[in-house]
């Protein structure tokens, strides 16, 4: 299959680590909720937390993604990899970690990817365009943060 691409995006948000974290984390299911690369969002596990939570994310366009936590530090970091997606990803694995700042929190998105053969060439064309979908959902956390 090939290495993974490897991404790495942050963004200081004006909101306490306990906000942001029960945004992103205990809220593992609503990402459509404040992620405008995400057009509907839902968990499809009995967990609602933790790992082994699952949701089901469709994209805007077309296309959806089935993820899992399989990495959980309470209010420090979690881990999600790719169960199965429609478009033809081969590797997909993100890792959200959290750090409290005076009343503000810097959160840090890491991003490993590959596409499927016989698209695996693709995915080092795709880095640029991966980067800002992951910045876009990072805006749209802090803009949802704002308003509530």
């Amino acid at each position: 299959m090939g290495k993974p691409i490897y991404l790495k995006v942050e963004k200081t948000i004006d909101q306490p680590l306990e906000m942001v974290w029960e945004t992103v984390a205990l809220g593992f299911g609503n990402v459509s909720d404040y992620n405008p690369e995400v057009k509907d969002s839902r968990l499809v596990s009995d967990r609602r937390s933790g790992i082994g939570t699952r949701r089901h994310c469709d994209f805007p366009k077309k296309g959806y993604i089935v993820e899992e936590i399989t990495e959980w530090v309470d209010k420090d970091s979690f881990k999600v990899k790719f169960i199965e997606s429609s478009i033809p990803m081969g590797f997909l694995e993100s890792k959200f970690s959290f750090q409290s700042r005076e009343g503000q929190t810097l959160v840090i998105q890491e991003f490993w990817y590959r596409m499927k053969a016989p698209f695996g060439w693709m995915s080092r064309l795709m880095k640029g365009k991966m980067k800002s979908t992951l910045e876009s959902g990072l805006l749209g956390l802090e803009n949802h943060l704002k308003r509530n």
